[in-house]
């Protein structure tokens, strides 16, 4: 297993693995997000085998006037349907809190939609706590 930096040609896997999340994407607006995280403060890992994308996972990094510091922030994270509990995901959220480490992240956030349950006991099992609840407000249909 392989975990890199994405690049323009993951972005049919990418479709794939979004489309498992729950949210359908072109290639054409995946091809978009990948550009947008070569950016600085913006990160798109994904494991790679046999030259295949099993999963990936994208951060951001941010400050707010209230923390002592920068704050890491896991935006989509998904393993193939097919390949899930074999360690690829253990393996990317590793790499990520590596890469969080190496940015000097004091701490890490994530948001599970409330219906993913397995989810959320697998980031409890693997030390995330829960210490808020995430509210939004739409401003636009998609």
């Amino acid at each position: 297993m392989l975990i890199r930096s994405a690049v323009l040609k993951d972005a049919k896997y990418l479709s794939k693995l979004l489309g498992q999340l729950g949210y359908p994407t072109s290639q054409t607006s995946t091809l978009e997000k990948i550009e947008w995280y070569l950016k600085d403060g913006y990160k798109l890992l994904v494991a790679e085998s046999d030259e295949i994308v099993a999963g990936f996972i994208s951060l951001h990094t941010y400050h707010t006037p209230h923390l002592p510091g920068t704050v890491g922030r896991i935006t989509a994270f998904c393993v193939d349907d097919k390949l899930r509990s074999g360690g690829i995901g253990t393996t990317l959220l590793t790499a990520a809190e590596k890469y969080f480490k190496a940015m000097y992240c004091f701490k890490i956030e994530v948001t599970s939609n409330l219906k993913r349950l397995e989810t959320h006991h697998y980031y409890m099992k693997v030390g995330y706590l829960e210490t808020s609840k995430h509210y939004v407000k739409f401003l636009q249909e998609s």
